[in-house]
């Protein structure tokens, strides 16, 4: 075992005796032993910044672990603990989850409830980890099997010994979360697309599943409030993307042809053409017309995008129908945001300053009405009360004033019309 693979080993053992058991009640039952909410705030800030937690008579303590991950991380062009500020230009020096307890302390909310508010940002801060260990999984032997462990320590962090809120579903969301920060080194991303090659398909087409909402709510919030609908302003401003958005729509593709030629179950492929029709719709021109300058270099899979799009572009419109917007139900395609962590922050921000932990992961969005959610829950109204929140003071907003958060039933029709619009064009007509 390399020395790499066993720091990301024992990290994920710590994490386990962490997020499993009594350990996360026992950390919160003696930081407020003695003193007031601001000094229990002060102690998780501390414990977090130091990464040593105190949980009765046991010790989590993994600053070294951390630290050597995260040097790691750093190599291969990412930050995944800390953010980016866009207005000095670098980044913060404390990490996010503690940023977040200062952000609470400044909020100064009358009457907050310690129990959920220390509760909710300790597994903010596992969140944390977690996502460090997901980008570290090809320091393993085999990154499935990490990835795995990942995931299993993520639905223990929201399990009954936590707080309950709700990040995100699944591990390989989760990468994408670390992923999705700003990072200036652009052919960073050019790397994990070669590493996620690595993964067996499942968890390759779960990714790309994931990629593609990310990628299409990322791309669309720029195309209608960023760039004034000027498709080559957005290219030439997110050049890091696109290799990525190509992948994400090769990898959709081949998982929708061997779907069908499987004869997978309906609803199967009915995942598949709901991520393919956001994954397109990120830019469909990009895909029907001219090539976009990032795709030079990537000749080979433009083409293979092409041949199948040719050969499948009946299948998939019919396919594609069955997730048509209308105004009356939830549409992932209504859902766009500038980065995802600018969605997660704000539901956890709310779930902060209202005392209760958030039931719905981001999740939810991605994907077209759902039923059996909690009562009193909807997709529609967890989208439109982020936008509200978003746009609820100045210093929420963009640098130019736009919304960082926005739900628009009228966008994603036109984004559904455009999408189908230039394939009939270019692959269904003569």
């Amino acid at each position: 075992m390399s020395a790499a693979d066993q720091d990301l080993t024992q990290l994920l053992d710590a994490l386990d005796g962490a997020l499993n058991g009594r350990s996360r009640g026992e950390v919160l039952d003696g930081m407020r032993a003695r003193g007031d909410f601001v000094d229990w705030m002060g102690r998780l800030r501390g414990s977090m910044s130091e990464h040593r937690f105190v949980a009765g008579a046991e010790r989590f303590d993994v600053a070294h672990l951390v630290r050597r991950l995260d040097v790691r991380t750093r190599k291969d062009g990412f930050r995944v603990l800390h953010s980016w500020n866009h207005r000095t230009h670098e980044f913060t020096e404390d990490m996010v989850p503690v940023l977040m307890v200062d952000f609470f302390l400044r909020a100064g909310p009358k009457d907050p409830d310690p129990a959920v508010v220390l509760s909710i940002l300790l597994d903010y801060y596992f969140l944390h980890l977690l996502a460090l260990c997901a980008m570290r999984a090809w320091d393993a032997g085999d990154p499935d099997l990490a990835l795995a462990r990942v995931q299993s320590l993520l639905e223990a962090l929201q399990g009954e010994d936590g707080s309950g809120h709700q990040f995100v579903d699944d591990a390989e969301t989760l990468l994408i979360y670390a992923l999705s920060q700003f990072h200036p080194e652009e052919q960073a991303y050019d790397r994990i697309i070669t590493r996620v090659a690595e993964l067996g398909s499942t968890r390759r087409l779960a990714f790309a599943r994931v990629s593609a909402s990310v990628l299409s709510a990322h791309l669309r919030w720029g195309f209608w409030l960023m760039y004034g609908r000027d498709v080559v302003r957005m290219r030439a401003d997110n050049v890091g993307d696109y290799p990525w958005l190509l992948d994400v729509v090769v990898t959709l593709l081949r998982g929708w042809v061997e779907a069908e030629e499987a004869g997978a179950p309906q609803e199967d492929r009915d995942h598949i053409a709901e991520s393919l029709l956001q994954g397109l719709a990120a830019d469909p021109w990009a895909f029907t017309g001219s090539r976009p300058p990032a795709f030079a270099a990537h000749s080979e899979a433009c083409d293979e995008v092409s041949a199948l799009l040719e050969a499948h572009a009946p299948s998939l419109l019919e396919a594609f129908e069955r997730h048509k917007p209308t105004k009356t139900e939830y549409a992932p395609l209504a859902f766009h945001f500038n980065f995802p962590h600018n969605a997660l922050v704000a539901v956890l921000t709310l779930a902060l300053l209202e005392g209760r932990p958030q039931p719905l992961p981001l999740n939810v969005l991605f994907t077209r009405e759902m039923e059996g959610l909690p009562e009193g829950e909807t997709q529609e109204g967890l989208a439109r009360t982020l936008m509200a929140f978003s746009k609820g003071r100045p210093d929420r907003l963009g640098n130019r004033g736009e919304v960082l958060v926005a739900y628009d039933p009228l966008s994603a029709m036109r984004s559904y019309s455009m999408t189908t619009k230039a394939l009939r064009k270019r692959f269904a007509e003569g």
